[in-house]
């Protein structure tokens, strides 16, 4: 028996390990290819023209957050959870699709409304269009399927093949300022390769069928009742990034401003990308197994080396700026020696939220966490309109306190639930 359990282990053990290991596979694959992309970008469209991608990202990011709904988590949950009941994943996911697809409809009437009244939005009307469709299609991707089977391959994979097709269509077409609408269109093809690609992998190889006769609204109901405190928890960080961003573009006229911002904040996230390889193969592990001593090795491993990385980043700032986007940015680089504590922050936070909190069925506390910060960061976005101090060094440090507060909050809640970590989960956790 002793031996039986000791093999189990192991086994789990060479799950989780290769599970981070193509997670990071994909992290390194998310930085190469942006980081050939991106400074080309920035150099052929120059920064007003850039802003406009970058502003058009950060709203289809906003968007994405409410069509997703976090589904993604309660789905990657649900999944580790009844990974063995073909009818119940049958009926998940088909569950999940149609709720996806009706807040899709949501967020087209939201976006008709925002483009004529944002000034940057209404020039630029086919952009945003073209990009509400790509966001479309990964707001409907499956992967809350392939995160609860603990099968991170086909992720890593796809986005590989889908984005070398993407950068070989950039460099061969796109030349200038002109073509702008042209990035869209090559910036969604691959969105349009991921969604095949997974749904076939998810219906032909996986028997994960979608029907409408598997759509019960009493399990709908409850489904996305679950998944609002998921939302409000995961797409936090989304939203105050991205509603931030919508703030700038509608109280900061000059262009170049909002380019300076969206660099940065690209540059936070892409190092932020480095978190997620544990947090997706920790959170469907920690589900199943309930090993929590496991987070607290990654925290006391991770945090010093988080702590080094911001001392260098803001020593580097205005080389990172100057290799991402040129010359024409460097003004910019204040923006992000401001943004680099959030860093510091947002580690234990992501491992300490649904890892811990969502697992001992503490959604309201993660939520209530996720949400003080979001309140905190948007009064403070008018509280700066209002004494006329609204300029992106202000945005930047308000947003690392925001950071700060959800952070501080979920640890509050984890010591609080602490004993919850030692006792046997309840049967509708099992």
């Amino acid at each position: 028996m002793h031996y039986m359990k000791k093999v189990a282990q192991k086994e789990t053990s060479t799950v989780l390990k290769k599970n981070i290991g193509w997670q990071y596979l994909l992290q390194i694959a998310i930085y190469i290819f942006p980081f050939i992309t991106l400074p080309y970008l920035t150099r052929v469209l120059g920064p007003d023209e850039y802003a406009v991608r970058a502003y058009s990202i950060s709203v289809m990011n906003l968007l994405m957050a409410i069509v997703s709904f976090g589904f993604n988590s309660y789905g990657t949950r649900e999944v580790a959870r009844y990974r063995n009941d073909l009818d119940k994943l049958r009926s998940l996911t088909t569950s999940i699709f149609f709720q996806r697809l009706l807040l899709s409809l949501v967020t087209g009437l939201i976006l008709l409304v925002l483009i004529p009244n944002i000034p940057i939005m209404a020039e630029n009307p086919e952009y945003m269009i073209i990009s509400y469709l790509s966001m479309i299609l990964t707001a409907m991707l499956p992967d809350f399927v392939f995160q609860g089977l603990e099968d991170m391959s086909i992720l890593t994979k796809r986005f590989v093949v889908s984005r070398l097709v993407s950068l070989v269509l950039i460099f061969a077409f796109i030349h200038g300022p002109n073509q702008l609408v042209l990035v869209a269109v090559f910036e969604a093809v691959p969105s349009l390769i991921a969604f095949v690609w997974s749904w076939i992998e998810v219906v032909r190889k996986r028997k994960i069928t979608l029907h409408i006769k598997l759509f019960q609204p009493k399990e709908a109901w409850n489904v996305f009742k679950t998944s609002a405190v998921f939302f409000l928890s995961s797409a936090s960080t989304t939203i105050l990034s991205n509603f931030t961003t919508l703030m700038i573009g509608i109280y900061i006229m000059d262009q170049a401003d909002i380019s300076y911002w969206s660099l940065a904040i690209t540059c936070i996230a892409a190092v932020q990308g480095l978190y997620n390889p544990i947090y997706n193969s920790i959170y469907p592990h920690v589900a199943a197994n309930r090993n929590f001593g496991i987070i607290k090795k990654f925290l006391l491993v991770g945090i010093p080396v988080v702590v080094v990385g911001v001392f260098l980043l803001i020593i580097l700032a205005p080389f990172v700026m100057w290799v991402l986007g040129g010359s024409e940015y460097l003004a910019g680089s204040i923006v992000l020696q401001a943004l680099a504590p959030l860093l510091l922050f947002s580690y234990p936070a992501v491992l300490i939220g649904f890892p811990i909190l969502a697992v001992i069925n503490k959604e309201k506390l993660l939520t209530a966490s996720s949400v003080a910060a979001a309140v905190f960061q948007i009064a403070g976005l008018f509280f700066l309109v209002a004494i006329n101090g609204f300029t992106i060094v202000n945005v930047a440090i308000l947003r690392c306190l925001a950071e700060f507060m959800m952070l501080l909050f979920r640890a509050i809640f984890v010591l609080k639930s602490r004993k919850l970590l030692h006792a046997e989960p309840s049967s509708d956790q099992a």
